[in-house]
């Protein structure tokens, strides 16, 4: 039966980048199985799933992704840290919600169950299709890199592409043209000096204007541009895109690629709690029951070339995901 720092580094080891799920849902499918949980694999398309684990009908369900962002590299171990694709967000916390799981049900507890999804990274598939089909629960526990602290909120995202169009010319004689790439600098200034909402508990908006693309060649006067922007947002996503379009009007094209609310959680007493900038699939999960959010590792690991998790930490979060169980028991 592997611990924690075993599993997580199985884990990490198997490459799941988003889309290429299925060998690391096959194998946790597999384990939960001769495990002796009921295992179901919930189809999102041909070739990926995600995996429920139940010995009944779950109250209480411990969840979070199995893709990771690429690229994939494997892991390694020290005194204090694994480290590898995915071992803060989120397969070390797939291997601490597991082994949280086992003990609990060792101790006689059959209401929890386990679900790993696909496709968190980009645009929660895996949880829409959890979504529809279910297990509905009182409580789900997302699993996110919170350092172990219970996240009582996060901001939200509304995600647009931002277009401008031009006319070609040879740029030694500029006044025959029009410059896309000049119309799209001067509305991305514009954007970055424009006020956004704020709110008490989730602190300011983040605007990142993310890729820039455009323009053909240096002596061409540039016919096309265009820039994905994204928005941390704090407020219901109409607010922003108000703003946006505002801004934009009549000088190019707004398209919206997604928006997910800000999200409030459960407060549970006894537990520290904090607030995050970053989003999860808690949106979409709210549908099967009450969510909260909890987890080891640094969100400032997470999708960095030396992405990495404390042992210890992963140890505290077996514990953890325990108590925080009993307790929602109790509620």
């Amino acid at each position: 039966m592997l611990d924690v720092i075993e599993l997580t580094k199985k884990l990490v080891d198997i490459p799941s980048v988003t889309g290429q799920e299925k060998a690391v849902g096959e194998f946790l499918y597999g384990l939960l199985s001769e495990e002796g949980w009921s295992c179901e694999k919930q189809m999102v398309a041909s070739d990926r799933f995600n995996v429920l684990a139940t010995k009944e009908t779950p109250a209480i369900l411990l969840t979070t992704h199995l893709d990771t962002v690429p690229p994939f590299f494997p892991s390694e171990e020290d005194g204090e840290f694994i480290s590898g694709r995915g071992s803060c967000d989120a397969k070390g916390i797939a291997a601490a919600m597991i082994c949280a799981a086992r003990g609990l049900v060792q101790t006689g507890s059959t209401d929890v169950g386990l679900l790993f999804v696909v496709g968190e990274e980009t645009n929660s598939d895996g949880a829409i299709k959890a979504s529809q089909v279910g297990p509905a629960c009182r409580f789900l526990i997302n699993g996110e890199p919170t350092d172990n602290v219970l996240a009582i909120a996060h901001k939200g995202v509304v995600s647009v592409e931002l277009s401008a169009h031009g006319v070609t010319s040879h740029s030694a004689y500029p006044e025959r043209g029009e410059s896309a790439i000049e119309k799209l600098i001067d509305i991305l200034n514009d954007l970055r000096i424009t006020a956004l909402p704020s709110d008490p508990l989730l602190g300011e908006s983040h605007m990142n204007i993310g890729t820039i693309q455009g323009g053909r060649a240096p002596n061409v006067v540039a016919d096309f541009a265009r820039s994905e922007i994204l928005v941390r947002t704090v407020c219901e996503s109409e607010k922003y895109l108000e703003i946006l379009r505002k801004t934009v009007e009549g000088r190019g094209q707004l398209d919206l690629v997604k928006t997910s609310e800000p999200q409030r959680m459960e407060v549970i007493e006894g537990f520290a709690t904090k607030t995050v900038g970053y989003g999860t699939d808690i949106p979409v999960l709210r549908a099967l029951g009450k969510p909260l959010l909890l987890g080891p590792g640094s969100i400032l690991e997470a999708h960095t070339a030396t992405e990495k998790v404390s042992k210890q930490e992963l140890a505290e979060a077996v514990q953890l995901y325990q108590d925080l169980v009993k307790k929602l028991a109790q509620v």
